[in-house]
């Protein structure tokens, strides 16, 4: 028998990979595909999987949203959602999967998935995503009005049912669905959060592609060795107020401030935030350069998870914004010191007179300096 995996971020490859290690799974399956219009995940797949460990790939681009479509578009969206499905149970059938691993437990697709393919009586499991996966048990539906229910009452009798065999209507547009009527055989996490008897805990060990070694030794002067620090950008700006200019600028002006006031001698790494503007990119690589600040650019060719840079590099520090990386700190790689500049940001846009900062206060009071 064989197992699929349903990935749509270079993290879950990450973390499918480290399950297929520690469980020591074979035939193994990769539906791959990814969010919003990262397409260039898909090359990141191909540096980052390591290929013995899977018997076969097969894209599906849609594969986090493959179920979902609009209440504008019910008959075209089910048409195409039902293609997706069929495309699924082919997989299915071709390589006589009788495990399936899932993503995010909240998502609609996921649970659909799960519902449905737990009737036919295949196993499944969840897996880590991000650190939404460590959000507790919640799904309050699309609203509850007499509307929502007539529509779910309605898209249950004449789609989900007689195609699927579940009542997703309702899970989806009126009441939203329980946790435990989640089918779930098991659910694997990094972080020891979760204590149901289904759940398993990974051991982290690093787990490079021999292509990503040799990406990351063509990026970097000291791999495998000490260094000093890495900066990781986060685009904070895009969080407050309609003031951009003033933001984007306090927000260079935080970051090389901080790196001017770095010891000499210091071996930087920069890491920027798959996210960031590419002008602002450019901007401030262009005033690095202009201050003559010694730095190395990590991703610039791929946008690799610094979670691999950070299992593979010992670093002193590490300086953020605001990153859910370093949730993971101590589990998903060694534990490091990580330190978070963005009061530094919050002083700087209120010298320039934003007016939406008051948004960043509650996050100053959850993050501290050192």
């Amino acid at each position: 028998m064989a197992n699929l995996f349903f990935i749509h971020t270079p993290l879950q490859l990450m973390i499918a990979q480290m399950i297929i290690e520690q469980e020591k799974l074979t035939n193994n399956v990769m539906l791959g595909g990814y969010v919003d219009d990262n397409r260039q995940f898909l090359q990141l797949y191909d540096l980052i999987r390591i290929e013995e460990m899977w018997k076969a790939i097969e894209p599906m681009d849609d594969v986090a949203r493959w179920a979902m479509f609009s209440r504008k578009e019910p008959f075209s969206g089910g048409i195409h959602a039902y293609r997706r499905y069929c495309y699924i149970h082919g997989i299915i059938k071709k390589y006589q999967i009788d495990t399936l691993f899932l993503g995010d437990m909240w998502n609609s697709s996921c649970q659909l998935t799960a519902m449905t393919f737990h009737r036919n009586g295949l196993r499944i499991c969840f897996f880590e995503e991000g650190n939404g996966h460590y959000i507790l048990p919640y799904n309050y539906g699309m609203g509850g009005s007499l509307a929502d229910k007539v529509y779910s009452l309605l898209i249950d009798a004449f789609y989900y049912f007689p195609l699927y065999g579940v009542r997703m209507g309702y899970v989806s547009y009126w009441k939203g669905i329980k946790f435990k009527d989640i089918p779930m055989d098991a659910r694997y996490s990094v972080v020891p959060f979760y204590h149901e008897v289904f759940d398993i805990l990974l051991t982290v060990k690093p787990l490079l592609s021999e292509k990503l070694v040799n990406f990351i030794a063509n990026e970097v002067r000291f791999v495998g060795e000490k260094a000093s620090l890495l900066f990781m950008t986060s685009p904070v700006y895009e969080w407050i107020g309609s003031h951009y200019e003033k933001d984007e600028n306090a927000y260079v002006r935080t970051i090389i401030e901080y790196m001017k006031a770095i010891e000499e001698g210091t071996i930087i790494h920069i890491k920027f935030h798959p996210r960031e503007k590419e002008y602002i990119r450019e901007r401030l690589l262009m005033e690095l350069d202009e201050s003559n600040i010694d730095y190395i650019l990590l991703g610039s060719e791929m946008n690799i998870p610094v979670e691999y840079y950070l299992q593979y590099i010992h670093y002193e520090k590490v300086v953020m914004f605001l990153s859910s990386t370093s949730f993971y700190n101590g589990y998903l790689f060694p534990k490091v010191k990580f330190m978070s500049i963005l009061e530094d940001y919050y002083i700087n846009c209120k010298a320039a007179g934003s007016q939406s900062i008051y948004l960043l206060e509650p996050l100053l009071k959850e993050i501290p300096k050192e």
